[in-house]
């Protein structure tokens, strides 16, 4: 059973808190004491769980937690994590009074939002903190360094707001070459020192992402924002290993059923694999409606017994096949690792995939349950 009463489906995922909590600690080593954690959580904590990873990071010595949306931010209150939040992304202006009553940091890189939330904040007799968002090249959310100055001008004269910090966000710093990532610091730098000139001075500055926390120790400043170096996993290939991190999730199912084939067998949707010979096939209960995705049909391996078995045929919503022929006493209820730890890693999986091990671990779907392992 869940802790919900429901019964629990044969498919899970192992978090290990442990390991995020030491993530943590191992981070922190490339910090000055003086630069603050923020603990990126948003996409339901890259698919570990936000809930418990927030107050696993928090538990570790996180100062702030940062999520994608306010309905992100919302289930963290909910579940009485009353640290600060900061929203990274958009949120609509009609939706300022939540982002005010639940006492959430918001992103502001226009004045509509700046304004709905001054409103609402100065009618409650409240302050609104919130950061200001610079667009240095990644081309997405922010206003241009040029701008800055003006725009945080604006924000500041606003009643019930507090601009409490200014940001950006690095487009390459994953990549061996840190000369665009320089290029970008130069535009934040800027920005900076225009807002200074007009005697506004904002305490939390931040812009390094797990990336640039492990190798630029310039763009650490007030705060930095690590993520998917929190659940143990590496920003890319290009990226230096100077910590210890330990992957914290595992995703694991129990065989389904076992069945002989003889040779011609036709598996899966459209036949597109038949078995070259007489042998064994296990049913997985876990498919595309999981996370596990239809991209890795006949392109990945499972873990059965500790020995691999190739998936074949085409992954389905709720179900996959493995050919078992090779593995001797394979039975309905043997647990089938899709990735863990160390072999059959989300990073295998991913160039499999031909993606990243950020999608890997982040659209393992809701359906699928969180089993925690804390050894502290």
């Amino acid at each position: 059973m869940n802790l919900d009463g429901k019964p629990m489906r044969p498919v899970w995922a192992e978090v290990d808190v442990t390991a995020i909590k030491h993530n943590v600690l191992e981070i922190k080593r490339l910090l000055r004491p003086t630069v603050k954690f923020c603990a990126v959580v948003k996409a339901d904590g890259y698919g570990h769980g936000a809930v418990a990873v927030a107050k696993a990071t928090l538990d570790a010595g996180a100062d702030y937690l940062a999520v994608a949306i306010l309905n992100e931010a919302l289930e963290l209150r909910t579940a009485g994590i009353t640290g600060p939040i900061l929203i990274l992304g958009f949120t609509p202006s009609n939706q300022a009074a939540l982002v005010v009553e639940h006492d959430i940091t918001q992103t502001v890189y226009s004045l509509k939002i700046a304004q709905a939330l001054s409103a609402t904040a100065a009618a409650a007799g409240k302050i609104a903190k919130v950061h200001v968002k610079i667009d240095t090249g990644m081309g997405r959310l922010g206003i241009r360094p040029g701008d800055a100055a003006l725009f945080t001008s604006a924000v500041k004269a606003l009643p019930g707001i507090e601009i409490e910090g200014i940001f950006s966000h690095f487009a390459t710093a994953d990549s061996s070459d840190k000369t665009y990532s320089r290029e970008q610091m130069v535009q934040f730098r800027y920005a900076l020192a225009a807002i200074e000139m007009q005697g506004l001075h904002i305490p939390i500055r931040h812009m390094a992402n797990s990336a640039a926390t492990l190798e630029m120790p310039e763009a650490h400043l007030d705060m930095v924002r690590p993520g998917i170096i929190l659940y143990g996993l590496w920003p890319s290939v290009e990226v230096t290993h100077p910590i210890n991190v330990r992957p914290a999730m595992a995703l694991k199912c129990k065989v389904a059923h076992v069945k002989e084939v003889s040779a011609g067998t036709g598996i899966s949707y459209g036949r597109t694999y038949i078995t070259p010979q007489p042998g064994k096939i296990a049913t997985l209960p876990i498919g595309y409606a999981d996370g596990w995705s239809r991209l890795l049909s006949g392109k990945t391996d499972i873990l059965i017994r500790g020995q691999r078995a190739p998936l074949v045929g085409s992954i389905c919503m709720d179900q996959c096949m493995a050919d078992v022929s090779d593995i001797p006493g394979v039975e309905t209820g043997d647990t089938a690792v899709l990735f863990a730890n160390t072999i059959l890693t989300a990073d295998e999986v991913a160039a499999k995939l031909g993606t990243i091990n950020y999608e890997v671990v982040s659209t393992v779907g809701r359906r699928v349950p969180r089993l925690y392992r804390d050894d502290e």
